[in-house]
């Protein structure tokens, strides 16, 4: 439509001051007189396009800021600066939170349910301003709550979403599960988190009971300096797959290993064209003929690790085994002399060939896992007490311990050193390693017992940062979101927290009075972000040149 047609089918409202408050100053309570309309704001809504008008009036109190100012508190159905109306703006909040549409689905469906035209680039604005609003409401719902709480259970993670920014850090209060802070940080040192949680403290009003984290340095070190008299727990989680990643890698190349045997085996490697004769069967391919083994054979690979459950390298081992028991079965008293048998049989030999080279590995990695499980088992059993948890895992690893002290020259624990998970890593070095991090996470594995809640990991933040970068791919459309994740990703971590429910209460409210004020505070933010971020694009283009790559050639 053209802007002269528009402009004949503007319905113009003309908005007075608010009857309630009787002509009076919403600042000094003066009397107030009309002085001149607006020039009004035109926008576009589901039925057509609108004009509102305020009638703008001033105090008649000199010392009045308002006596120089014309105003109009009246709400009006429309964002700042925008052309379309609120009822638009919230049914984009609807699609985009409620029924996680992309901003292409948005386009599509607000074209063809209203035939209104908006851009994608617009829509993706739109949710911007939306995250800010939804971010203002539930900041205020967490400070109602630990207004009440007055005591917190902090839990702190950095992301870091590509190699070339910042981190983005991320608090959380444990007991009422929500954001307490997220923020850019440069360098996450000891001191730097520690101003980061005196800050919470002061913002909120509230008491430190405790801290749940991962074992990372700066979280030890400001923990040991500045909190040392509150308890500290070491997340579950991580100690745990600290543990599993040793038996993982060494079953991952278990599998590696016996995959290639599978796959060299003359009937699924032979040439599907090339034909040999069989008896009773004339020339046929050997792929078309040991079809149904094939098959078998390759979903037996198909097998999946299961993080702390299963492992695949052990799944193919042991129903590879049980396999080669039914082709032995199948072939016994059958004729010798039959190229299918003679096949069979060759395949048989290669596979068991195979079992017998990865035997010893097969072997470590399930006495390792049966030695995990237990472990496991014993961590989360939550019928023992503090005292007998610390009483059982103690004599677990020392039981470990006592196996393999004096083993690799290794005769104290404080001459144990870190190393990273590897293939061919002695099953005995692999115990050692977990003796060390038993020692080294053995001062916060049970702090948990002293806390109000049972606070046992921080991986849900892990979770949380997953599902901030999935919707921030989603709504952006690419999957290199790096400086998306620290534009947006404060306002998404928040409605993760928040849940569904509130988010869509929230939504469901949004009328003409929200609050100017604070939503443009937030876009102003976003917008200094965006800017910050935005520059270290530009800056890192000059950097990454290649034109010092070219003139460097052939000095």
């Amino acid at each position: 439509m053209s802007l002269s047609a528009i402009e004949k089918n503007i319905f113009t409202h003309y908005i007075p001051y608010p009857v309630e408050l009787q002509n009076r100053c919403i600042a000094c309570h003066s009397k107030t007189n009309f002085k001149y309309p607006s020039a009004g704001h035109t926008y576009q809504d589901f039925s057509g396009y609108y004009k509102d008008i305020l009638r703008l009036h001033i105090c008649t109190n000199p010392l009045c800021y308002f006596h120089t100012h014309p105003f109009n508190p009246s709400p009006i159905n429309v964002l700042p600066y925008k052309q379309y109306s609120l009822g638009v703006w919230k049914w984009i909040a609807q699609e985009a939170k409620i029924l996680k549409q992309s901003p292409v689905q948005i386009r599509k469906r607000i074209d063809e349910q209203f035939e209104i035209k908006m851009v994608e680039n617009t829509i993706r604005d739109c949710i911007k301003e939306i995250d800010v609003f939804l971010s203002h409401k539930i900041d205020l719902k967490t400070r109602d709550i630990l207004k009440k709480q007055k005591k917190i259970l902090i839990a702190m993670d950095g992301q870091k979403p590509d190699d070339e920014g910042n981190a983005l850090w991320l608090f959380v209060d444990l007991i009422s599960n929500r954001v307490l802070k997220v923020v850019i940080l440069q360098s996450a040192d000891a001191q730097t988190l520690h101003e980061q949680v005196e800050e919470i403290l002061a913002d909120y009003e509230v008491e430190l009971l405790g801290g749940v984290s991962d074992k990372q340095n700066s979280i030890i070190s400001m923990h040991e300096k500045y909190f040392s008299e509150i308890p500290w727990q070491y997340c579950h989680f991580h100690f745990l797959q600290n543990l599993w990643n040793h038996i993982e890698v060494k079953d991952g190349n278990l599998h590696k290993k016996l995959s290639k045997i599978v796959k060299g085996l003359y009937i699924l490697s032979a040439s599907k064209t090339n034909k040999v004769y069989f008896e009773g069967l004339g020339k046929r391919s050997v792929r078309e003929v040991f079809h149904e083994v094939e098959l078998q054979l390759r979903a037996i690979l198909k097998a999946r690790t299961k993080k702390f459950k299963h492992l695949r390298g052990v799944d193919v081992f042991e129903r590879l085994t049980s396999l080669i028991k039914e082709m032995n079965k199948a072939l016994s008293g059958e004729d010798e002399t039959r190229r299918i048998v003679k096949i069979m049989q060759n395949t048989l030999q290669i596979l068991q060939e195979g079992l017998n080279s990865t035997q010893e590995q097969y072997e470590t990695c399930v006495s390792l896992n049966l030695q995990f499980q237990q472990i496991r088992e014993e961590l989360g059993n939550e019928d023992l007490t503090k005292d007998e948890k610390i009483k059982q895992l103690n004599s677990d690893f020392d039981t470990i311990w006592k196996k393999v002290k004096g083993l690799n020259e290794k005769h104290e624990i404080k001459q144990l050193r870190s190393f990273l998970p590897q293939k061919d890593t002695s099953k005995s070095k692999i115990e050692q390693e977990w003796v060390r991090l038993y020692h080294s996470y053995r001062s916060g594995l049970f702090s948990y017992y002293d806390f109000p809640i049972p606070a046992k990991t921080n991986s849900p933040m892990e979770q949380a940062f997953g599902q901030e970068k999935a919707g921030i791919i989603k709504q952006m459309g690419r999957k290199k979101v790096g400086g998306q994740i620290r534009i947006q990703g404060e306002n998404r971590l928040k409605q993760i927290y928040a849940g569904p429910a509130e988010i869509k209460e929230i939504i469901s409210r949004i009328g003409p009075d929200y609050d100017k004020d604070e939503l443009r505070e937030g876009l102003l933010k976003l917008a200094e972000q965006t800017k910050r971020e935005t520059m270290l694009w530009r800056n890192r283009v000059f950097k990454n040149t290649g034109i010092l790559t070219v003139l460097n050639k052939g000095k």
